[in-house]
């Protein structure tokens, strides 16, 4: 099996650049907190409030990116990688409960209208605008990794919300109408919501070892079964080491008893798992088909 990890260099270019765009989620949080204290406006609250969380999920990522660097060891033999999806599923309840608070928020300053400053909305909205765009080009510079790519998707999504507060405060100078400033936080809160809930499925998956989404077991038997002198697959386990690695656990059974034979399949399930499945860990343990006792595979 080939190595699976970038080399040394490409991996601090990714810790540097993880380091980079939380001091510019900070800087993004710290305008937008007084811009919206300044102004009155609730959804560069509610975008300071998300971009606060994005800098602490970037902050947890660099954590854990840093976590799983370290080697396995005798009480974690496969690694640390799943550190960073533990870090994901406290970033996304945190989301959740941020979500319900700004909705709230949106439905009480919809029923009491406030004054807003549209000018401060939208000066604070280039800025932030600015920084979030900054951010995307760092995080462009590594997507290999599903944990980069993910930030760098959320981070496009969140230029997009910083738009709607730039079009919300030209609204408010232009035609007056401060409702569309609880309106764009109640649209970001549920942007939030489905953004959540699409990586927290996701990450609780991962956690209890589910295979991956779409994975063909049925498929996969069937290729098994036609290799060699397979005549039994059963016992199959599918799950997930981590975001990029799938494990595979399952007993073959094989008519043929010479080891020589048994090895050459062995080798063979291995490459076709690997080759046309993506799995990177295969345990398969051999027996005589005429042991075996089960009159169907299992699975």
């Amino acid at each position: 099996m080939g190595h699976m990890h970038a080399d040394g260099g490409d991996e601090i270019g990714k810790g540097k650049r993880l380091l980079i765009a939380v001091a510019l989620n900070v800087g993004i949080t710290v305008a937008q907190i007084v811009g919206g204290l300044i102004s009155g406006s609730l959804s560069v609250l509610a975008d300071a409030a998300h971009n606060a969380s994005d800098a602490a999920s970037l902050g947890i990522s660099y954590g854990a990116w840093r976590v799983s660097k370290r080697n396995p060891d005798q009480h974690r033999t496969f690694g640390y990688n799943r550190a960073e999806t533990i870090g994901a599923l406290i970033n996304l309840t945190t989301l959740f409960v941020i979500a319900f608070y700004l909705l709230y928020e949106a439905g009480n300053r919809l029923l009491h209208p406030q004054d807003v400053g549209g000018w401060t909305m939208i000066i604070v909205g280039v800025i932030a605008l600015v920084e979030d765009a900054l951010s995307v080009w760092v995080l462009s510079k590594d997507r290999g990794s599903l944990n980069v790519k993910s930030a760098f998707l959320h981070m496009v999504a969140d230029t997009m919300a910083t738009v709607g507060v730039i079009i919300g405060g030209v609204l408010i100078l232009l035609f007056g109408i401060t409702w569309v400033d609880p309106l764009i936080t109640a649209a970001i809160s549920i942007y939030i919501f489905i953004h959540a809930y699409h990586h927290i499925r996701s990450a609780i998956g991962l956690l209890k070892e589910s295979a991956p989404k779409d994975f063909d077991m049925n498929g996969m038997v069937a290729q098994m079964l036609s290799v060699g002198t397979v005549e039994g697959v059963h016992h199959v386990h599918v799950w997930r080491l981590d975001e990029e690695r799938t494990a595979v656990e399952a007993h073959v059974s094989v008519s043929s008893r010479d080891i020589a034979e048994a090895d050459r399949v062995r080798r063979e399930l291995k490459d076709m798992l690997r080759d046309r499945y993506g799995v990177a860990h295969a345990i398969l343990e051999f027996a005589f088909a005429q042991n075996i006792k089960h009159n169907q595979c299992l699975i």
